[in-house]
């Protein structure tokens, strides 16, 4: 049986930054199913990438990952972990717009949306629709941050 290493690492982590979602949301107050509070769906996120990198991990302790396809470029997994994770530092601080709007743009970006006005156009409708949505229409108190002044 041949462990894949690189599967392991990688599943371990994806457990860290699944902690980092689980805790941050339960920090946020999670509710329950039918009252969804803020911290909800970084919670619910938070345990599927756990399920999904204890799977991993044990896939590549077995040796029956098919994880044979390089990664490609390394950045932008990188650059993406570190933006999930100031994301959940800074959601309470600035707020859930201006936080998803900007983790958004950083997610386009490593997709490689090319022309700058496309990337912030779909940033800003993904920020503020989302927070229309979740907060106006469904009754989710999502944080609020610098624009209560606004508000």
């Amino acid at each position: 049986m041949m462990r894949k290493v690189g599967d392991i690492l990688v599943g371990i982590v994806f457990l860290f930054i699944a902690a980092v979602f689980t805790v941050g949301g339960i920090r946020l107050s999670i509710g329950t199913p039918t009252e969804p509070q803020p911290g909800f769906f970084p919670f619910l996120g938070g345990m599927t990438l756990m399920i999904l990198a204890g799977i991993l991990i044990f896939q590549g302790w077995q040796g029956t990952s098919s994880g044979t396809q390089a990664i490609g470029k390394l950045w932008g997994p990188l650059i993406l972990t570190v933006g999930l994770v100031v994301y959940i530092v800074v959601l309470e601080i600035t707020g859930y717009i201006i936080a998803t709007t900007l983790l958004a743009a950083i997610v386009l970006r490593i997709l490689e949306t090319k022309p700058f006005w496309v990337l912030s156009v779909i940033s800003l409708i993904l920020g503020v629709g989302s927070y229309f949505i979740f907060d106006g229409l469904l009754g989710v108190p999502l944080p609020v941050g610098v624009l209560a002044k606004f508000w």
